[in-house]
């Protein structure tokens, strides 16, 4: 396509391809504002962002009490018998994490050695008029109600699969907007199960955790949709997101981020202050002392945020290399192409 003079989105073709080879983002952000944007656009945006994280899946967990859960989780549905009633970490982990493993290896009693600082159970920024968790003591719990099942049915429609890419992950997220905000908050915290289709089945024998990785940038993506007329500077939308990015160190924070990436490649007013979040929240992660699991995801998440300057760049490439020499990342399950997507 982009070496056909026939070719009516030969630029962004050109730009889609660029992308691909450099990862330049702004690139990307050409493809979605060709002057003659479409179906065909969108497509070559996918095409763009195919196999990249964030783009078109969604980092895997990391965090050592989710492969835990996964090793146990794995056995049993294998058909092996296995109990496990306990677990012991060395430092605290995120709420997220910890509710994602005892929903797949049962109630775990998780036991933290440590909190260090900056404490996790700590937000970023404070005051927030939106949080999902809270702490009793060393243990995470949900600060808002479970989602209605009317939520559970809705999340279990839009969020089968990672998405093609962001902005068609927006328009398949719509019908979150007709929930009310409490379910989706609900969703976020209480982190219902998988639909029981084959894909989730398989993948119940390798990374069971990863579903719970999953639903969360849905459920935002859905946020995005919630009150859709109220101005954009002062909406409950924008709010919740903010706020959740900056609440307590959790997986829901890099979510929130996504979303409000996702919004700003839609909407080009937003860019500044959407790349300056992400930033904001990077540096936050590179600053701490102890290590952040979030830090990898939220480095290659501003990789891909409109605006992303060359510091933003090499901030990211210092936190990827080093999360490198810690260790590769889990590839992620397999998954339909954008194109065989069911109807």
């Amino acid at each position: 396509m982009a070496a056909d003079p026939e070719f009516r989105h030969r630029d962004a073709a050109r730009h889609a391809l660029r992308f691909r080879e450099t990862g330049d983002v702004a690139d990307l952000v050409a493809v979605e504002d060709d002057p003659h944007a479409c179906a065909t656009t969108e497509i070559l945006f996918a095409m763009a962002g195919a196999k990249r994280r964030w783009l078109n899946w969604v980092p895997m967990p990391t965090e050592a009490i989710c492969n835990l859960a996964d090793a146990v989780g794995g056995r049993r549905a294998s058909g092996e018998q296995l109990e496990i009633t306990g677990a012991a970490l060395s430092a605290a982990e995120p709420p997220s994490a910890v509710t994602a493993a005892q929903r797949v290896a049962g109630p775990l009693e998780v036991q933290v050695a440590d909190f260090p600082a900056p404490d996790i159970r700590s937000p970023i920024r404070i005051p927030a008029r939106y949080v999902v968790w809270r702490y009793d003591g060393t243990a995470p719990a949900p600060a808002v109600p479970a989602p209605s099942a009317d939520a559970i049915r809705v999340l279990h429609e839009v969020a089968e699969e990672p998405w093609p890419s962001p902005l068609s992950g927006w328009v398949q997220a719509k019908p979150f907007g007709g929930l009310p905000l409490d379910d989706l908050l609900g969703l976020l915290a209480h982190l219902p199960g998988p639909p029981d289709t084959l894909r989730w089945q398989h993948l119940a024998k390798s990374t069971p955790t990863y579903w719970y990785r999953l639903l969360q940038p849905w459920v935002c993506l859905g946020i995005l949709h919630h009150a859709p007329d109220e101005p954009w500077a002062g909406s409950t939308r924008r709010t919740v997101l903010v706020d959740l990015a900056f609440g307590v160190e959790d997986w829901v924070s890099d979510a929130a981020l996504f979303a409000l990436v996702t919004a700003a490649y839609r909407e080009p007013e937003l860019r500044a202050e959407v790349r300056g979040l992400v930033r904001a929240r990077l540096d936050a992660a590179e600053a701490s002392p102890r290590l952040v699991t979030i830090e990898e995801s939220l480095a290659q998440l501003l990789l891909v945020t409109p605006g992303c300057t060359e510091d933003d760049r090499a901030l990211a490439a210092v936190v990827l290399a080093r999360a490198d020499q810690a260790g590769d990342e889990p590839e992620p399950p397999a998954k339909r192409r954008w194109w065989q997507r069911r109807r």
